[in-house]
């Protein structure tokens, strides 16, 4: 027969234990990843639109890019409000020394740090890829993965110098992966010389799909951040 000591023990116990696994619980909730409003399929969508465009001028490119992004826009707007504040992203990005300026869906891809080697005038991005489809078929058509960079002048505003692609397609495999885009200056070069040590404002843009157009450019399934540079010789 349990005495009334040891009831009160193993009711204590079982309280503690409740709460113990109640605290662990509470921050899986707080980081659990809702769903995106814009599932895999729809950007399969958008791959099928614009298939074949690389066969077209650069204007109907632009033209066909433009209503593309105006039909998708919300996906990256709806999605955008549902990244919180201490996510994983923004953390990797501060400890990059980096500022997220402009925030899309981040549910497929995302890109918390750039360098530069002013050497060689290239930039460098990592670009996690986050699930294995809306990518496009493998290995063709699949997709690509834009980045754009900019460079702020003497004015503050920025002004793009380069910018590249990385292409990539659905896997079978499961994510994350690290895919990088590289590019190099080539427009713009007074803003990357002289080599003499000065400091420079920084602005990368990652889209997917969509070629970034400007510096203000707002992806819908990507990010852009704001660092700085050092032209070293």
């Amino acid at each position: 027969m349990f005495s009334l000591k040891t009831l009160l023990h193993g009711l204590m116990a079982r309280k503690l234990t409740l709460a113990a696994l109640l605290a662990l619980g509470a921050p899986l909730a707080a980081h659990a990843q809702p769903a995106p409003t814009c599932d895999a399929s729809v950007k399969e969508k958008v791959v099928k639109a614009l298939e074949g465009s690389d066969k077209m001028s650069e204007a109907e490119q632009l033209k066909l890019q433009e209503a593309v992004y105006e039909k998708f826009k919300e996906c990256g707007s709806a999605d955008a409000q549902k990244v919180q504040a201490n996510a994983p992203f923004f953390i990797a990005a501060r400890e990059c020394g980096a500022k997220v300026t402009q925030l899309g869906s981040l549910f497929f891809e995302e890109m918390p740090c750039c360098g530069y080697d002013p050497q060689r005038r290239t930039f460098a991005c990592p670009v996690k890829i986050k699930n294995s489809s809306g990518f496009g078929g493998a290995p063709l058509p699949g997709s690509r993965e834009h980045v754009l960079h900019c460079i702020a002048g003497p004015s503050g505003t920025f002004h793009p110098v380069g910018e590249d692609s990385v292409h990539l397609a659905n896997s079978t495999l499961t994510p994350t992966w690290q895919f990088a885009v590289v590019a190099n200056a080539v427009h713009n070069l007074p803003l990357v010389q002289p080599m003499k040590g000065q400091e420079r404002r920084a602005r990368s843009i990652l889209s997917w799909e969509l070629r970034p157009t400007n510096c203000e450019y707002q992806p819908i399934w990507g990010n852009a951040i704001d660092y700085t540079v050092r032209l070293d010789q």
